[in-house]
């Protein structure tokens, strides 16, 4: 699942990037379509203006000729005609308007505007001004002018070229291009905005992802170490394994004769002496430890079968009840009835659970409360605790808690956690303690899931009660 996670994280910033990339382009486009129409709108202009000189030069050559005597309809005439000669020059221009301005009478004619009706040949205001202002630079300065103009209703491109005739300046050629792009430029600057947003948006999520997996390889690598640790432990405890096995197997042997001799004089000497006791006593002592030893070196468990948990943590509880009954403490159970059945050695476990509870019990001598309880655990893993309200566990158990040979109790042997973790390791699992946050410890059995139930017929044997109290006397 984190796999998963991580590999979408990284899906999702390609993507990101890609459609930053994608918009980039989309408004590059429309910005250089958007210089390519301005450009051939230039070329219209120019083209437009030049030709509406040629065509209407015939008509205004008379003007220095007889301006004053012109009378309404002269005018009216002399539009008319410059009407049609504009028309005819901006055919081939369909995105070009335009016409004549006439310096003497300050007069435009010619004008027909494209879609519009003959009887509203008027200029909008805003067109006529930026025309005028054209024109006017343009005879000023006896050569063609040229503008683009930006505003809110869009780009309008203008050029104005003077007419001369006989070397005196008589009228000059107007034609105007409504662009139209200001919405469009709009958009494009949106698109960018976008892509920007998006770029950042890609960066942002890199740099989490980035943080992210440097976690993981930390968390990883942090594993590894502790794996390492825990590796060169196994080797260490198998060779001490090897060794308390031939150590065992040769004392025990002795150890029986001492133990049978010894009896042997007690009954045929018929002596009933303390210290003759004292010494059987003190051989099975060191025959427990012995069988320990044995245990120890042979915490490796075989033959794994799908076995149920609950009741065996169970059955922990219940032998764990007589001695938790005389020091006043209370034993609750706290099982996950929906827990599948775990590839697992049931005596294994039980000698955990055994181990653990027979601790948690003399850290509680006067009264408390000891809790076992099972669930699912992260990764399809189940998880046993071992709770207990006791007094902790102090910082010196913490880095010695597994260490055999371990103990804080003068007459412990400091094998029973050894032994547990062994056993959990053999299970391919592990085991952890930890102070709870309401006193007393917690010791947390996490075994793998490898046998899944395929049915929903409850367990036989199984304790079905999610919370249950085993009361105390």
């Amino acid at each position: 699942m984190g796999r998963w996670a991580s590999w979408s994280q990284v899906g999702l910033v390609v993507g990101l990037f890609a459609a930053a990339l994608g918009v980039l382009w989309w408004a590059g486009d429309s910005v250089v379509a958007r210089e390519k129409r301005r450009a051939d709108i230039q070329r219209q202009l120019e083209l437009a203006t030049t030709r509406l000189a040629e065509f209407g030069v015939d008509g205004l050559a008379l003007l220095p000729v007889w301006p004053e005597t012109l009378g309404p309809e002269n005018w009216t005439e002399l539009d008319r005609w410059l009407t049609e000669r504009a028309r005819e020059a901006l055919r081939d221009f369909p995105a070009c308007e335009g016409g004549y301005y006439v310096t003497s009478d300050d007069l435009y004619l010619g004008y027909e505007p494209k879609g519009a009706s003959s009887t509203d040949r008027r200029l909008p205001r805003r067109d006529y001004d930026l025309i005028d202002q054209n024109v006017r630079e343009s005879l000023d300065n006896q050569a063609a002018a040229a503008a683009l103009i930006d505003g809110p209703g869009g780009a309008v491109a203008i050029r104005s070229v003077p007419v001369r005739i006989n070397d005196r300046k008589v009228a000059a050629t107007w034609a105007v291009a409504r662009l139209d792009d200001g919405p469009s430029l709009d958009q494009a600057l949106g698109r960018y905005r976008l892509a920007a947003g998006l770029a950042i948006a890609g960066i942002t999520l890199a740099l989490l992802v980035t943080a992210s997996l440097t976690r993981t390889v930390r968390r990883q690598n942090r594993e590894r170490d502790r794996l390492q640790v825990e590796l060169r432990r196994s080797e260490r405890l198998a060779a001490l394994g090897k060794l308390l096995a031939g150590v065992a197997h040769e004392v025990r042997n002795p150890l029986t004769a001492i133990r049978s001799t010894v009896q042997l004089w007690q009954r045929g000497l018929n002596v009933e002496d303390e210290s003759i006791q004292d010494v059987i006593n003190e051989v099975d002592r060191l025959e427990g430890l012995v069988s320990r030893l044995l245990q120890f070196s042979k915490a490796d468990v075989s033959n794994l079968v799908p076995d149920d948990l609950n009741a065996v943590v169970a059955e922990a509880a219940r032998l764990a009840k007589p001695i938790a009954d005389g020091q006043g403490v209370i034993v609750e159970l706290r099982l996950d009835e929906d827990l599948p059945r775990v590839m697992m050695s049931a005596p294994g476990i039980l000698q955990v659970l055994r181990n653990l509870t027979t601790n948690a019990l003399q850290a509680m001598p006067v009264g408390g409360k000891l809790i076992l309880s099972s669930k699912m655990g992260p990764e399809d893993t189940v998880t046993v605790e071992v709770a207990d309200t006791g007094p902790g566990l102090s910082t010196e158990l913490h880095a010695h808690l597994f260490e055999p040979f371990f103990t804080t109790r003068s007459e412990g042997t400091g094998l029973g956690l050894a032994i547990a973790r062994e056993i959990a390791l053999a299970h391919r699992g592990d085991l952890r303690a930890e102070d709870r946050p309401e006193g007393g410890a917690r010791f947390t059995l996490k075994l793998p899931l490898t046998f899944q139930q395929t049915s929903n017929v409850p367990l036989v044997g199984s304790s079905r009660t999610t919370i249950g109290f085993l009361p105390g006397p």
